[in-house]
């Protein structure tokens, strides 16, 4: 009879934990809600808070995957993610006030949690200001504050639990689950074991791809804008004839010269005003806030670093010199964040999710005054993903309507791990908007990881990449059931 008493006690403890934290309801929407929703504060350090907000899943929440989501920048919130992507509700764009039932939400088929992360991002606190970030500090603290999560909701222990972000969410994801995986190994992570991650449209560190310093993101880059029909042939050929783009995939400091750089630019006039993160779609650039930074401590907005200046070599020299962007034309950066602003700005909205009020206004991409990010892992690839492949499922993914970040990028680093390919280049399907079947969501190669061994265990890791067809930078918002089914199919360990 005692061990019973014992059992209840733990089983009404576990509830209470997370209880507080129960929304019980939402402004702009009328009545109960789809399913359980949780906001509130995780504890990431000794003064580090980060705000999460959990929705149970519509389909048997007690046994479905537990998907944890981070957005990009850095220093861009996930609710990025919740209102505009893969969470339950979307904002109306006539009414911010109001809101309505995605229809390709994330939580049909998992527990959703969403982490503002890392601290000083959106409604996330330092209780002693200390908002100097860098990738280090972020995966420690993501770790630590989703540790505490499966505190608050120790019955999701048992569940699959898998780890998704896109962009800057591409060193965010792989550093989280590292520390993660380090964890498991020497038993002192006391969370749910990780099933796997998801990476959209990521970056890979400071040494390489888009996101790096040298000339090969630029490659990567022009190797994609080249491929549309933004730009003419002859400048296309005239670029390809001067360009060393050898060199450039290569990263050598001075692979390009001037005059490719000055091609580029005349490119980039001729591409004008289109969007960088979907080059099919319109370009709106909207804080929703009206104040500025100098007085809100809200930094610019920014989903990737800035490209840096190119590194040319001139020929009449042979010397090289930097030589930045002479045109400020395409493509541009357009984020839009007036819904989501317009929304959780409202204080009635702030105190139905159980947060502060950051002293700032929020938005997609704001933070506190003196947030500040420094980049710290060189090459995750070489550093990070070998440890991974081999432990948890990794899916690396691209919407190939993304010039930020493009497929070309990723494409490239994956094949370059030295993998052998167990499934070579193919599509992979999904149903359509229309309900028409068996319809091309994208391109998949599957790697083998198994590295000499027999038959893969059940514990074994796997490695593809795949494309996402008609996904912009942000795969979801164009690409919505292409998303759901990749997710579905990653919940299943189901190649693509």
């Amino acid at each position: 009879m005692l061990t019973f008493a014992l059992v209840g006690l733990a089983a009404q403890f576990a509830a209470a934990a997370h209880e507080p934290d129960r929304i019980t309801s939402l402004p702009g929407w009328n009545g109960d809600l789809p399913t359980p929703q949780y906001s509130g504060y995780l504890t990431a350090s000794n003064t580090s808070n980060l705000h999460y907000w959990f929705v149970e899943s519509e389909e048997d929440p007690d046994n479905a995957p537990t998907v944890l989501w981070l957005n990009g920048g850095p220093g861009c919130s996930s609710l990025d993610g919740f209102f505009y992507e893969n969470g339950p509700f979307e904002i109306d764009s006539s009414d911010y006030s109001k809101l309505a039932v995605r229809e390709y939400r994330w939580n049909k088929v998992a527990n959703m949690i969403f982490l503002e992360a890392p601290v000083g991002v959106g409604f996330s606190y330092s209780s002693d200001k200390d908002y100097k970030c860098d990738d280090d500090r972020t995966a420690r603290e993501n770790r630590a504050a989703v540790e505490d999560f499966f505190v608050k909701f120790p019955e999701l222990k048992k569940n699959k639990f898998f780890i998704t972000g896109e962009s800057y969410g591409g060193v965010y994801v792989p550093t989280f689950a590292e520390e993660i995986v380090k964890g498991q190994l020497d038993s002192t992570y006391t969370g749910a074991p990780l099933t796997g991650i998801a990476v959209g449209n990521g970056c890979t560190g400071t040494e390489l791809g888009i996101c790096g310093s040298g000339p090969q993101g630029t490659y990567y880059e022009w190797t994609y804008l080249l491929g549309t029909a933004f730009v003419t042939t002859d400048l296309k050929e005239a670029i390809n004839a001067e360009c060393d783009w050898a060199a450039a995939k290569l990263n050598e400091p001075d692979a390009l010269s001037v005059r490719c750089v000055s091609l580029l630019n005349e490119a980039s006039t001729q591409i004008g005003h289109v969007n960088m993160y979907n080059i099919y779609g319109d370009c709106v650039s909207d804080s929703g806030c009206t104040v500025r930074e100098d007085d809100s401590g809200r930094a610019p907005l920014s989903k990737v670093p800035m490209r840096p200046d190119y590194v040319v070599r001139d020929h009449a020299s042979g010397e090289s010199r930097r030589l930045g962007r002479i045109t400020p034309h395409g493509p541009d950066a357009c984020i839009d964040s007036a819904a989501a602003s317009g929304y959780l700005n409202d204080p009635a909205v702030m105190e139905a999710i159980h947060v502060q009020d950051p002293g700032y206004c929020w938005s997609v991409c704001g933070q506190a005054a003196g947030w500040s990010y420094k980049s710290t892992r060189p090459n995750l690839p070489r550093d990070t993903y070998p440890l991974l492949v081999q432990n948890i499922q990794v899916l690396i993914y691209n919407g190939d309507w993304d010039a930020c970040v493009p497929f070309t990028d990723n494409e490239d680093w994956t094949e370059n791990m030295g993998l052998p390919v167990r499934t070579a280049w193919h599509p992979w399907t999904y149903t359509s908007l229309s309900g028409a079947e068996n319809q091309v969501a994208g391109y998949s190669v599957e790697y083998d990881i198994s590295q000499g061994e027999a038959d893969d265990t059940a514990h074994s890791g796997s490695f593809e990449f795949i494309t996402v067809r008609g996904g912009r930078h942000e795969v979801p918002e164009t690409a919505p059931a292409q998303a759901l089914q990749m997710l579905d199919n990653m919940f299943n360990n189901r190649r693509f």
